[in-house]
């Protein structure tokens, strides 16, 4: 009660899929918008996802299956929800942000942002943690342009998303990322309170808007033994 009706669904089907076998199949749109009474869009809108999240995956013409999971810890990979997927594992989620200026970028961080060479970007230096242990490290660029008189306290009462969708109209519909298994320096193991050298996940994620601009630019390192990079990927036959 209380949550929306394709929130509902994906509850559901959740707790259904972790006692599923590996490749098995779910039941048909059809069969699930009698289960659950709801409109086609809401099923679809539960199965976008779960299949976002690794959960399921979909071949056309042969319907819906559970995906195969090797390791059950948190996905780190694709356009998520921190604390959504903490809360899932039974963890609370929380956020420090250490920082919020305003720079000119390097060539690297302007090229990714599409800017030229004297405009500005805001650098947002940012801890997440699960239970109140660091978690993710995380240094984020905004354009200036188009997020005009960011303050930090804007993002200690909301996440840096609503922020974006309520503040600024901006919608994020597409994420690329590439992922580098690296050692931890000394620095960055102060940060993720961990040992030198310890194993992590360096992740340089670029988003953008519906208009396909960019809006966001993070770097950031995940602890390795907390987090894995789950992705699906298909063999275009055609």
């Amino acid at each position: 009660m209380g949550k929306p009706l394709y929130r509902q669904v994906i509850l559901d089907l959740e707790k259904q899929i972790k006692n599923m076998k590996p490749n098995a199949k779910l039941p048909s749109e059809r069969q699930l918008l009698v289960k659950y009474g709801v409109s086609r869009n809401t099923v679809r809108l539960a199965l976008q996802d779960l299949e976002e999240r690794g959960l399921i995956y979909r071949l056309h013409g042969k319907g819906t299956f559970a995906s195969s999971t090797f390791l059950n810890q948190p996905n780190i990979g694709g356009m998520y929800s921190f604390s959504e997927e903490l809360k899932r594992t039974g963890q609370k989620a929380s956020t420090k942000n250490q920082s919020l200026d305003l720079i000119i970028p390097d060539k690297n961080i302007a090229a990714q942002l599409n800017l030229g060479p004297t405009e500005k970007t805001y650098k947002l230096v940012r801890l997440r943690l699960a239970n109140n242990e660091p978690r993710i490290f995380s240094t984020s660029y905004l354009p200036e342009k188009i997020f005009p008189e960011l303050v930090i306290d804007d993002l200690n009462s909301k996440p840096l998303y609503t922020v974006m969708k309520e503040k600024y109209n901006q919608i994020s519909v597409m994420a690329f990322e590439d992922v580098e298994a690296v050692c931890l320096n000394s620095e960055e193991s102060k940060n993720l309170a961990e040992e030198v050298g310890a194993p992590s996940l360096k992740i340089f994620r670029k988003t953008i808007n519906d208009k396909n601009v960019p809006v966001e630019f993070t770097i950031s390192l995940a602890r390795g033994d907390k987090f894995v990079y789950r992705s699906r990927q298909y063999n275009d036959l055609s």
